[in-house]
């Protein structure tokens, strides 16, 4: 049976990345993207949902949906659209989004980088060269500083092991490099700027005056199997991956250095996370080294059992409460695919604090561009009017209801 009663203390939530969600002609590095015509329906990230323009009718369906918490995306670009001038009337448009969650009692986990750059930052050679971190620490401190009284949470990045991958391994991503050795650089480097931004950002908000925050880094969790078991090479292949990502997760989180990751002076012992933060994909079959790059690994519905056990391996790493986001799937798709991982994260033992879902509203899905339409709820591309979808109506009732009770069983189940 379906039906069940949400963990307690468990709250649910809707994701809403920057570049996804919020439109308009900026200098990032998805627009760049998008210009060289690397988005396989042809759509603009300029476009997507215009949340920079409609954000008061989000933060209504947000409050309509009954949410408690939020995981609302930050532009770098729309902040430091130049290096060294930031942006005040881009604060302060954060700033008001920020303020009317917060009289709704909505609590917000900040994402402050989610795979898009300033196109001036990839110019200076991005996160590949030690020397430009302080721009990213210098953009982290701003937006702390301006909006931290606001601010429950942090993510520092969300997946940014599917950003290096993508970018400098499988070239999918911009800005469209093939080179192991430049891909686990960057990936260190960015280890090395979580690492200083969650001491940064807990004494900022000491210095400030603010409450205190939870800091973390969302890392993109695949569990990766070989196409063909009896196949060496398959074998060897999805090994590689899950190594590749306990270095990273050992690298963000507890300042450990392992092949493949790179040296640096900046990862040293410790623990660098006030919670665990986890992107689920899914199960990832591998035949080849393609499979296990961001462009390659769509989410599918692979048992929520192995989410689970992904989990309880991490947490064995390291004992820290678990936030969990599921990535966004088709509509026909979601109602089962939202029931049955709830049904199952809630009844584990495990401390999941929260859970959300990606996303609120149809957008931009990086190389799908606009023709996945993933979201709880409809937008039309030309009018941007929205309109609420059946997944939208059975995840207000889950939260509703606390669960999914035999009468919302019978109404979306049973046919």
């Amino acid at each position: 049976m379906y039906y069940f009663t949400l963990k307690d203390d468990m709250k649910l939530g809707v994701s809403c990345p920057a570049t996804q969600c919020e439109g308009g002609e900026i200098e990032s590095s998805w627009v760049y993207w998008w210009r060289l015509g690397n988005i396989r329906d042809h759509a603009s990230p300029a476009e997507a949902a215009q949340h920079w323009v409609h954000w008061e009718t989000d933060s209504a369906l947000l409050r309509a949906l009954g949410v408690k918490v939020h995981r609302m995306g930050i532009d770098w670009t729309r902040v430091e659209p130049r290096e060294e001038e930031f942006d005040a009337q881009a604060l302060a448009h954060y700033r008001a989004e920020l303020q009317a969650l917060r009289e709704t009692g909505i609590r917000v986990q900040l994402e402050l980088h989610h795979f898009t750059d300033p196109v001036w930052f990839e110019e200076k050679g991005g996160f590949e060269r030690e020397e430009n971190l302080s721009c990213y620490l210098r953009y982290a401190d701003q937006v702390a500083s301006a909006l931290g009284d606001l601010a429950d949470e942090y993510l520092t990045f969300a997946e940014p092991n599917a950003y290096a991958l993508g970018g400098y391994l499988g070239g999918s991503y911009p800005p469209g490099k093939n080179n192991p050795s430049a891909c686990f650089r960057v990936l260190t480097n960015m280890a090395a700027c979580h690492i200083q931004a969650y001491s940064r950002l807990h004494a900022l908000h000491r210095a400030m005056g603010y409450a205190d925050c939870r800091v973390s880094v969302s890392l993109r969790v695949n569990d990766f199997a070989a196409a063909e078991e009896e196949n060496r090479l398959h074998r060897a292949l999805a090994a590689s991956a899950g190594r590749s990502f306990d270095a990273a997760f050992h690298a963000f989180y507890l300042g450990r250095t392992m092949l493949p990751m790179k040296y640096s002076k900046y990862i040293r012992h410790g623990v660098y996370a006030d919670f665990i933060a986890a992107d689920w994909q899914g199960c990832t079959p591998v035949e080849a080294i393609r499979d296990t790059t961001p462009a390659n690994c769509a989410p599918d519905l692979s048992p929520p059992d192995e989410l689970v056990k992904a989990l309880r391996r991490l947490h064995s790493i390291v004992a820290l409460p678990l936030s969990v986001t599921l990535h966004a799937i088709d509509e026909d798709l979601t109602v089962p695919y939202l029931c049955e991982h709830l049904r199952t994260l809630s009844q584990s033992t495990l401390p999941i604090e929260q859970c959300f879902y990606t996303d609120l509203t149809d957008g931009f899905e990086w190389l799908d561009g606009a023709s996945r339409r993933c979201g709880l709820v409809h937008v039309d591309f030309d009018s941007h009017s929205r309109g609420v979808k059946d997944s939208f109506e059975f995840f207000a009732r889950i939260l509703r209801d606390g669960g999914v009770t035999r009468e919302t069983y019978e109404e979306y189940f049973d046919d």
